[in-house]
């Protein structure tokens, strides 16, 4: 049922679509000062990055005045258009300017019909993603046409109503992007207090003595102060989802948030790990480190590591997630990159004494505890805004429109 004042339409009747111009490889160039060329490389969801950039003689731009680009122009990869984190569709900002658009990107402006930063909305929706994965054609290089972004079906309503909705969901996204931020930079700071705590550059206070923690950190290796234990994956016969025997830990695919995320269970039990064990990934991306939730059976894509008695687990939980980007050096380059038991068990590690782990590792856990508040708040906002886009942007509810705006 269509609501009273709104019509059911495509973009096609609403958007100017462009696609970009076929730029000869063999003339691009690498001045700094000529212009950039916005290829699919470039972007990311809901984002332009610029790493890698092609450019384009300056003095030619001119000439290719139906390509250039403006600040608010949406554009779409129109090959690889959908990625493991989400759409590749990004609106341009002022930093990205001057650029131009190239083959295989599609750049999309409102019609005067069409509320211009309602477009983003659209482009950010649930619909238009589940879209995008229905219509894109399935080949080596799966791609959408701009055939089928003009028929994306929609109901619109009259642009005063287009306004006031953008002007609500876009409060939203500045709480979303305030959260980013936020989360960002608690991150970052955490990470310069694991480079400062977990290396005895900067020193706590002993609550025993009220002055710093003093005395030379112990170099052991990581075998000598924690239990490792290798994975090893059980016959594919013995998979289940009915709960039978212990849940199955193979690799990255059952971590998620940091914590264990087991998929299915095996019934046959080869190697094991216990609750508050950290996780390792062996197998590429190797070095992923996580707690598990559960009593579970590990397969040869993870080891468990279990701080041996006088060490404190969390403080080799911290230490191992701030060596987390190291690990790419033990890497075999082989297709399957990996480490073996012996690249993890003679890790080298700096111990301080008991009472100083206990306080780095309180310290470093109380920053992952804001970090996690932040982006359970996040997901919070994002599902919020969802369920009120499902809402708005089907005139399942209306919004006041001022007499004057109507008019």
């Amino acid at each position: 049922m269509v609501p009273n004042g709104w019509e059911f339409t495509t973009f096609e009747n609403h958007i100017d679509l462009l696609s970009g111009f076929a730029f000869k490889s063999a003339q691009y160039t690498e001045n700094s000062d000529d212009i950039r060329l916005l290829r699919g490389d470039n972007i990311a969801p809901n984002t332009l990055r610029w790493d890698g950039v092609k450019t384009w003689d300056k003095h030619q731009y001119a000439e290719l005045q139906k390509y250039h680009l403006r600040e608010n122009d949406f554009v779409i990869a129109m090959d690889r258009t959908w990625v493991s984190s989400g759409l590749k569709v990004a609106e341009v900002t002022k930093n990205d300017l001057p650029c131009l658009l190239v083959q295989r990107v599609a750049r999309i402006r409102s019609l005067p019909t069409l509320e211009q930063s309602l477009l983003r909305q659209y482009f950010s929706s649930h619909r238009f993603e589940q879209y995008v994965k229905g219509v894109q054609t399935e080949t080596a290089v799966p791609h959408i046409s701009s055939k089928q972004i003009k028929e994306f079906p929609l109901l619109l309503p009259l642009l005063p109503e287009q306004r006031k909705i953008a002007q609500i969901l876009s409060t939203w996204d500045r709480g979303i992007a305030t959260t980013e931020k936020l989360i960002d930079a608690s991150k970052q700071q955490k990470n310069a207090l694991m480079q400062q705590l977990l290396t005895g550059k900067k020193r706590l206070v002993n609550p025993e003595t009220g002055k710093a923690f003093e005395g030379e950190w112990e170099e052991v290796k990581l075998n000598q102060i924690a239990n490792i234990t290798m994975g090893s994956s059980p016959k594919s016969e013995s998979y289940n989802e009915v709960g039978i025997g212990l849940p199955l830990l193979q690799g990255n695919a059952d971590i998620k948030a940091r914590k264990s995320a087991p998929r299915i269970y095996t019934s046959q039990i080869t190697k094991e790990c216990n609750v508050n064990d950290i996780l390792l990934s062996v197998r590429a991306p190797v070095g992923t480190v996580a707690k598990s939730l559960h009593n579970a059976c590990i397969g040869r894509g993870i080891a468990s590591i279990q701080a041996k008695k006088n060490i404190v687990q969390e403080f080799v939980y911290q230490w191992l997630l701030a060596f987390e980007p190291k690990w790419e050096r033990f890497s075999q380059g082989s297709t399957f990159e990996a480490v073996n038991s012996n690249d993890i068990k003679t890790l080298h590690i700096s111990l301080p004494v008991f009472q100083e782990q206990q306080k780095i590792a309180s310290v470093l856990t109380g920053a992952d505890k804001e970090i996690e508040l932040l982006e359970a708040k996040l997901a919070h906002l994002k599902q919020e805004k969802k369920a009120l886009m499902q809402q708005l942007l089907t005139g399942k509810r209306r919004v006041k429109v001022a007499e004057t705006e109507a008019a």
